[in-house]
């Protein structure tokens, strides 16, 4: 479904670097905004290898290049980075969505997709989690993400953005490089290194494969009228470590798994789908075990021995 130029920050990111993948295959014009190089050359991709937090150089970027819609991708990516950094964290995720959506707003852009997340929300004891969960962050990555949603959905009611926001779950996958449990398990065992975890025993979390939540973007950059602002992505099921472990184990027969957890470890229930369905047209297809093995192929293939 090509059509308007976008415009997608964080580029060579997890989310963003895949998307862009996949929106250059199907013939879209994209350009790519991120201070980081691309994993990988994009052929027909415009990189602009620069940050995005600032007003005048982005409503320049929109105006000349006709962006007509934007992913905003980009950002500190999870509450493990820059924490002896709080201003950085503030300046450069929300700071950066205020001045990207004001581009947006006085560029004309059609979409403006925000890869948010279940940060946001904070502890989810209750399930499933549904999009008016109320919000209650417990770090100032998911404050800054939770702002982030505020202030969009403020853009959309009060001067007519056309703005989504996707509350992404935790997104495992290939070039994940911040810390992941899945990814520590298939790391630690291809290099037969034993895997302690201190949290988690015990608990369930809606993880989500990185293909689904492409899936889900570019879902919500084509959907003609999405009926509301925010829309959780997730995977299909909600596992626990142990059955990851075990799905490791299977693969990895030495494999040595240990994970501890306490009644303080955090909790996020499942999330509630059914909107993402209905006005996007997205339903998740990477079952944990489909996930799971498809990143342990990525890592064999991509592994130097």
């Amino acid at each position: 479904m090509a059509g308007q130029p976008v415009l997608i920050t964080g580029s060579s990111g997890l989310v963003g670097h895949p998307l862009a993948k996949r929106l250059v295959a199907r013939g879209d014009r994209v350009f790519g905004l991120d201070p980081a190089s691309p994993p990988e050359p994009l052929g027909d991709m415009t990189h602009f290898e620069q940050g995005f937090g600032d007003y005048a150089s982005l409503l320049d970027l929109l105006a000349h290049h006709e962006i007509g819609k934007i992913v905003h991708a980009g950002g500190i990516s999870g509450p493990m980075l820059a924490n002896d950094a709080p201003h950085d964290i503030a300046t450069i995720n929300l700071g950066s969505t205020i001045n990207l959506a004001e581009a947006a707003y006085r560029a004309g852009v059609s979409r403006f997709v925000y890869c948010s997340s279940g940060s946001a929300y904070g502890p989810t004891p209750d399930s499933p989690v549904r999009e008016d969960t109320p919000f209650r962050p417990t770090s100032l990555y998911g404050a800054t993400k939770a702002a982030s949603d505020l202030v969009l959905m403020a853009y959309r009611k009060d001067y007519g953005l056309d703005a989504v926001g996707l509350r992404y779950s935790t997104v495992y996958g290939p070039r994940r490089a911040t810390d992941c449990p899945i990814r520590t398990m298939i790391e630690d065992a291809m290099a037969g290194r034993p895997t302690r975890l201190a949290r988690g025993a015990g608990k369930r979390w809606p993880y989500v494969y990185v293909d689904d939540v492409v899936d889900a973007t570019i879902a919500a950059l084509d959907a003609p009228e999405p009926k509301q602002y925010a829309y959780n992505v997730a995977g299909p099921d909600c596992p626990s470590l142990e059955q990851i472990a075990e799905l490791v184990w299977s693969e990895f027969r030495t494999a040595d798994i240990e994970i501890r957890g306490n009644a303080d470890d955090p909790v996020r229930e499942r999330f509630d789908l059914p909107a993402a369905e209905r006005d996007l047209g997205w339903t998740p297809r990477w079952t944990i075990e489909a996930g799971v093995g498809a990143y342990i192929e990525w890592f064999r293939k991509n592994t130097a021995p």
